[in-house]
């Protein structure tokens, strides 16, 4: 109350608003500074006194850098040493390396400094000190960890102690760290194993990260990014692999041949392929070389029907056994960043599309074969013959992880003519849990869409134009929103949207500033000869019709936080909906503003959902509503209902299919299934009335398995140990992490890909 009747005595205090550094305004708040200065122990009644002179002298645009100083001056004439600490609290800001913006504390420093160099506490609390009062004299907005770091160094380099130094030195990043990665890997990338090319990744992938945000952002967006209201996806590739995902037009290869260097001067040069054989290598080495120059995944869609031509004729044996090759070419070519198999997905028709039967086919030698009408039997067969493949696994028995197979379900699909097919790819769902569905039968649906793995997407409503707006194009970038903690900042549904405005305003400056570096890339750097080698007169890679999208994660903690209930209840749901209306609103606008391809995608969150919710954790205390615990705090995905929900089928069908039709830039549903074996015939049944009776776009039939590797039993759900020889160490557990299925880590073991909050979320998993 006693803040309401100050503010009220104070000419337009009650609207001014401040700007955060951020770049997001904020309305003064008087309770603030009060609650600031008892923090640093000052009495209630100069407390009170303080904020009611910084409340005076506040206007419109006062930025908190410069309340921030008058509250310390006026310390200063109250109490130094409280001044002194409030300093310490307020003025002194670090952008952290592992991307927040923290209260400078000199403690940090002293336990570094114990832990990195084995210095005693005495020194390294002298050493500390020294840099503090350093530290005091800089006038600068924030202090980076480098810098830090450099101060510490030429205070122990004054005081005599070079070998403490060599220690603490930061080599792109610190000494200490690399050790720890080399000793113990990492755990931010579920799909890379720790070896020493992930070292080489990690090391390489920091120093790029610190040059994007120090380099190419604006301090407003790098801030924005760090303190969790957004997320910049792909911070690492922003300044040399600045396109995220790319679906490929497998025809100009047929015509042209291959160039994997992008020129032909450093490799050898592909003519058009001639055999069966010869395609399904370069179909390979296209996505392996496009890998190098993009941050995401690569996919082919209309495969079966592109390579068609090159089967006719050849046995079903011969069809199959070059499948085979491609799929175990795919998934051993351990030559990707860091060592990984190429992010790859194929999506493959159960027939010749009515749109594609009069099209020119390319066959051997990149001539004419005729149309693609043409080669029904063989589109048919090689569909079955990929299919067969996945289902036999590797030698082993482990499903094969890559290329995420896409089947395309179109309205003939579902007729009895193609019950057999469907059955086999439903085995396959029932085996290993690695098949997606695509659904062209909703009203929002035109000819084609294809999914690039996760869940990112291109259909043809940008110019109507299939071929233009599906192929040699993809994602060029996502920027996530944090949603819950736009709820917890507001008090009503106008300072929600208030909220929405600024972060989408930041998301938009990140988007527009990486399609520009990406231009400069492709038109001036010549950094991506892959993406701009010329073919049939055009530069391969569509920038112009490639997406820049409206990521967002946790609009279920978001509608809980904001209307008391979460996306199950129907009341919140229409505001969640109406959330989503609103970014596809703006981007609509942005079309229009900017001639770009603007979309709103479902964020495949693996370390977003965590990073975002440990964030806010820290900063909003018991207001945070988040799935897991202190230790591993996430949000749920994007639209999804919790993964720990007691909702039933059916239900989570009809509350997520809502929001497909407002997330074409991607999305997925998830059914997780238990560990009893399902019926094939059942999850046919299933995808039948999903199709036609839903608006759900993709979705996949997710199995948790288990596999020993020790005498090779691969097992339903995940097991602590083998149901047949009873080894308890050397059981591999594999799950979907948030796309694609992936090894989870050893059962008896803390060692594995995934990171806390996803480990969480994997035991948090009701199943169906």
């Amino acid at each position: 109350m006693k803040d309401a009747r100050i503010i009220a005595a104070l000419p337009n205090k009650a609207h001014t608003c401040v700007l955060k550094n951020n770049g997001i305004f904020e309305r003064f708040s008087y309770e603030k500074i009060v609650k600031s200065c008892l923090m640093v122990d000052v009495p209630l009644w100069a407390a009170d006194k303080i904020a009611s002179r910084v409340a005076t002298a506040a206007y419109d645009g006062m930025t908190t850098k410069e309340i921030k100083m008058l509250v310390f001056d006026s310390l200063k004439n109250v109490d130094k040493k409280a001044a002194d600490r409030y300093f310490k609290a307020n003025a002194l800001r670090v952008r952290t390396s592992r991307d927040t913006i923290e209260t400078f504390d000199q403690k940090k420093i002293e336990k570094t400094l114990v832990v990195e160099t084995g210095a005693s506490e005495e020194l390294a609390r002298k050493i500390a000190t020294e840099v503090y009062k350093e530290l005091k004299k800089l006038d600068v907005e924030y202090l980076t960890a480098p810098m830090i770091r450099e101060i510490v160094n030429t205070k122990l380099v004054e005081n005599g102690l070079e070998t403490l130094r060599r220690k603490y030195t930061r080599l792109g990043i610190p000494v200490y760290n690399i050790t720890n990665l080399i000793q113990n890997g990492s755990r931010d990338n579920a799909n890379m194993i720790h070896n020493p090319e992930t070292v080489h990744k990690y090391v390489a992938d920091e120093a790029l990260k610190q040059y994007a945000l120090l380099h190419i952002l604006p301090n407003e967006l790098a801030d924005a990014h760090m303190s969790g209201d957004i997320h910049i996806h792909d911070l690492e590739f922003f300044a040399g692999r600045p396109l995220n995902c790319l679906q490929h037009d497998l025809r100009l290869f047929i015509k042209n041949g291959l160039k994997v260097d992008g020129t032909g001067d450093h490799t050898s040069v592909a003519g058009p392929p001639k055999h069966m054989e010869t395609l399904m290598n370069h179909s390979g080495e296209i996505m392996l070389a496009a890998q190098q120059n993009m941050s995401g995944g690569q996919s082919m869609s209309l495969w079966n029907v592109f390579v068609a031509p090159f089967a006719a004729g050849l046995s079903y044996e011969k069809i199959k056994q070059s499948v085979q090759m491609f799929i175990f070419n795919l998934n051993m070519a351990y030559a990707a960043r860091g060592s990984q198999v190429p992010f790859t997905s194929i999506n493959l028709e159960f027939s010749v599309p009515e749109f594609l039967q009069d099209e020119p086919a390319y066959g051997p030698r990149g001539e004419l074969a005729g149309v693609y009408g043409d080669f029904e039997d063989e589109v048919r067969d090689l569909q079955r013959a990929f299919t067969e493949t996945l289902l036999q696994g590797d030698a082993d028995g482990k499903p094969h992880l890559f290329p995420n197979t896409i089947y395309v379900l179109r309205d003939k699909i579902l007729k009895d003519e193609f019950e057999e097919d469907l059955r086999q790819v439903h085995t396959l769902s029932a085996k290993y849990g690695t098949a997606y569905f695509v659904n062209m039968l909703p009203s929002y649906r035109g000819n084609m869409a294809n999914y690039m793995g996760c869940r990112t997407s291109l259909s043809d409503n940008w110019t109507g134009d299939w071929s233009q707006d599906c192929m040699r194009t993809g994602n060029l970038a996502y920027v996530t929103l944090n949603l819950p903690r736009m709820a917890y900042n507001s008090r009503d549904d106008d300072e929600v949207f208030e909220y929405m405005d600024s972060h989408l305003r930041l998301a938009e400056e990140v988007l527009l500033l990486r399609r520009e570096h990406a231009m400069r890339c492709l038109d001036n750097y010549n950094l991506l000869p892959f993406l701009t080698q010329e073919m049939d007169g055009e530069r391969y890679y569509s920038v112009e019709n490639a997406t820049l999208s409206f990521g967002f994660v946790g609009l279920n903690e978001m509608l809980k936080a904001h209307c008391g209930e979460g996306i199950e209840d129907k009341d919140a749901r229409k505001f969640g909906l109406k959330i989503l209306k609103y970014m596809n609103q703006r981007a609509a606008e942005l079309k229009e503003e900017t001639g770009f391809r603007w979309t709103v995608l479902q964020t495949p969150a693996e370390s977003t959902a965590y990073r975002f919710a440990m964030l806010d954790q820290e900063k909003y205390k018991d207001k945070i509503i988040a799935q897991g615990d202190e230790e591993a705090s996430y949000y749920t995905n994007s639209s999804h209902v919790p993964v720990n929900s007691d909702v039933l089928l059916p239900e989570k069908i009809k509350i997520e299919e809502k929001f497909h039709p407002l997330t074409l830039g991607g999305h997925i549903f998830h059914a997780f299934m238990g560990e009893a074996y399902s019926e094939p015939d059942a999850l046919m049944s299933l995808t039948n009335k999903m199709a036609r009776n839903s608006d759900l776009g993709f979705w996949a039939y997710s199995s948790a398995l288990s596999f020993c590797i020790k005498c090779k039993t691969l097992m339903k759900g995940l097991q602590d140990g083998c149901s047949t020889c009873g080894e308890q160490t050397e059981v591999e557990w594999y799950d979907r992490i948030t796309g694609y299925v992936q090894q989870v880590g050893r059962s008896k073991s803390a060692s594995g890909g995934w990171n806390p909050g996803k480990m969480k979320e994997l035991m948090d998993r009701k199943r169906y």
